[in-house]
């Protein structure tokens, strides 16, 4: 298997050797997935998810904490209201019944003052604060799970690219070869030892070899693309990739496996997480039958008169009032409403303890799986390559045979055909078994 990489991987180097001279930027595998990881859209979004939760902590615990205000008012009564009061309460000669009216007030009022109030006691505000540092340590997991996302497709994006290289490199020999042999055979046909249709055959064949180049290049560019994006780099940028496939490893050891414990999949602490989110929201439910209690204090002044120009005077008098309190809020009855709250939270609960019982079966299958995959994969990658070096073998001696003389145009391009399918079987199954390498790393929570 490694001499097969090897002669692919040389073919790769040859190819990138002349490609273009335009701008490019490199990247080893490791230098591209610590560039997505700075620039993918999908951590970015994580990231920020977590500076949220960082606010999100500060804005609950600012709830706990002194809340003061400052005001300042002042009002023009331009009517000032009149009260209807019996005559007598001013003047006592006042006849029985006799009513007068009185304006009480002055048309320019100023006031200002200064409130606060302090949270002693509210259960809800303390399993918020909690539910709220949990929130933030679950956004970590959460931020991790995107990392690891993106180095998988990262990965599988890199690989597919080299490995569509390596295709074309081939191709290119195969073209040369079956170019060289071309010639020769209309050498042949011009002296009268080939016949036109042997000419025509090969001339097909590397008509056919030539447009598939044009299918593998466009193949490329997409894997490319799909590089560049998962990457997070402009798609009309140029980039070289620098590691070949000789670099792969497909070794695993079977002792890591069965040693491996699902706890320590990222996807496995998301859900435990929302558990113990969804147990707080009960909790804070039942909180709520807890008397709140609050401190409250406030100091004021306040000054008159009818004219504007002497409200804010030397001369002019300020009341001042202050208070104190203390605010109790006992809940009484909501109709049951905390009641079926908690039962409908509860549901909620038991729903994420059936997924994650769900989850972990899934995850043990996945890795179970996985190690098959590989397995299975490498085997066939082995039959590739002997399959590969068979077909190398026949297409060498029927080419010699044919130079020789003895050998049929037909049975070269047959040879030929049949290295080709046997070099795209290889790719294919090499591809193959590194996505699956890939997907065990995945499940034994390595991609991390």
């Amino acid at each position: 298997m490694k001499r097969s990489i090897k002669r692919v991987s040389a073919l790769l180097l040859m190819l990138l050797t002349v490609v273009s001279v335009k701008a490019q930027e490199s990247f080893s595998l490791e230098e591209a997935i610590k560039y997505a990881l700075e620039y993918n859209e999908n951590v970015k979004i994580a990231r920020v998810n977590t500076s949220d939760a960082n606010s999100q902590v500060g804005e609950t615990r600012a709830d706990g904490l002194p809340q003061i205000n400052a005001n300042f008012g002042y009002t023009n009564n331009t009517q000032i209201p009149v009260n209807i009061v019996p005559a007598n309460t001013f003047d006592p000669t006042a006849p029985d019944g006799a009513t007068t009216a009185i304006r009480f007030g002055v048309q320019h009022q100023s006031s200002l003052g200064v409130s606060a109030s302090q949270m002693l006691w509210d259960g809800s505000f303390f399993i918020g604060l909690k539910a709220a540092r949990m929130l933030r340590e679950k956004v970590l997991v959460d931020e991790q799970k995107a990392e690891q996302d993106v180095r998988e497709q990262v990965m599988k994006a890199y690989y597919m690219v080299l490995v569509n290289q390596v295709r074309t490199g081939l191709i290119d020999i195969n073209m040369a070869t079956l170019d060289s042999t071309l010639r020769d055979t209309r050498a042949m046909y011009e002296n009268g030892f080939a016949e036109k249709i042997d000419v025509s055959r090969l001339q097909v064949q590397l008509n056919n070899l030539k447009a598939e180049m044009s299918s593998v290049e466009q193949a490329i560019l997409a894997s490319k693309n799909m590089l560049k994006l998962t990457m997070g780099m402009p798609v009309d940028s140029e980039v070289e990739l620098t590691d070949d496939l000789e670099s792969f490893d497909f070794n695993y050891s079977s002792a890591e496996i069965d040693a491996f414990s699902i706890s320590e999949r990222v996807e496995v602490q998301q859900i435990e997480f929302l558990k113990r989110l969804a147990e707080l929201d009960i909790k804070n439910t039942y909180s709520q039958y807890i008397p709140k209690v609050s401190l409250n204090a406030a100091w004021g002044r306040n000054s008159g008169t009818d004219i504007f120009g002497n409200l804010w005077n030397d001369q002019k008098q300020w009341f001042t009032s202050s208070n104190v309190g203390l605010s109790v809020s006992i809940p009484v009855f909501d109709g049951l409403r905390k009641k079926y709250t908690v039962e409908r939270k509860r549901y909620q609960l038991e729903t994420l303890n059936y997924q994650s019982s769900q989850l972990s079966n899934s995850l043990k299958q996945e890795l179970v799986n996985a190690q098959k995959a590989l397995d299975v994969n490498l085997e066939m990658l082995e039959v590739q390559e002997a399959n590969l070096e068979l077909a190398q073998e026949v297409a060498d001696v029927t080419r010699a045979k044919y130079t020789e003389g003895v050998g049929s145009n037909l049975e070269l391009i047959d040879a030929d055909q049949a290295y080709k399918v046997a070099e795209i079987n290889y790719l294919t199954a090499l591809y193959d078994a590194i996505v699956a390498k890939i997907d065990l790393d995945k499940a034994l929570g390595k991609l991390n």
